[in-house]
């Protein structure tokens, strides 16, 4: 009857070097973790942005849900110091203003990449072309409207919600 042989002791290289690759899997998976996009709403991109106007590109496939959840979010960035829009990726809109950089905010959500465009922001704000401004107004998938004391929120002709903001 023969004996296998008793295991050998790892050595401390080896100890060593499993220690560091199993806390490397343990940082990798934490930070993913920690990380993790907001599956709450859409993905969205900041497209272009003039003065106090905000153009977002949504996926051509969202849903009209999907888009309330990106304008409640947006209404939820309003509430309190304003700065939320800040997270948003949303440039300050009144960076001069001495009550805050975010008094004054229109962000029109799209989910056609050339409508959400810097030069179609532009045409749409010049308003010197009507065909451009009509063209711009029908690709509006959403709409967020924010001033001193009141907002507005709509997804097409549905009114999510329309007021006085409240304790902001």
């Amino acid at each position: 009857m023969e004996t296998s042989p008793a295991p050998r002791p790892l050595d401390p290289l080896v100890k060593t070097a499993l220690t560091i690759c199993i806390g490397l899997i343990v940082i990798t998976v934490v930070g993913m973790i920690l990380t993790a996009p907001d599956r709450s709403i859409p993905p969205y991109s900041v497209m272009a942005q003039m003065g106090e106007s905000v153009t977002v590109n949504v996926p051509p496939r969202t849903t009209a849900p999907e888009i309330e959840a990106l304008l409640v979010r947006f209404q939820a960035a309003a509430h309190g110091n304003r700065d939320g829009f800040a997270r948003l990726k949303i440039m300050p809109t009144t960076p001069g203003d001495p009550a805050g950089r975010y008094q004054r905010l229109t962000i029109y959500v799209f989910d056609n990449v050339g409508l959400a465009e810097e030069p179609s922001l532009k045409a749409y704000v010049s308003g010197a072309d009507p065909l451009a401004r009509s063209s711009f107004e029908r690709g509006v998938r959403g709409i967020y409207r924010l001033t001193a004391g009141m907002e507005y929120g709509a997804v097409g002709a549905k009114v999510l919600f329309q007021g006085k903001l409240g304790g902001g």
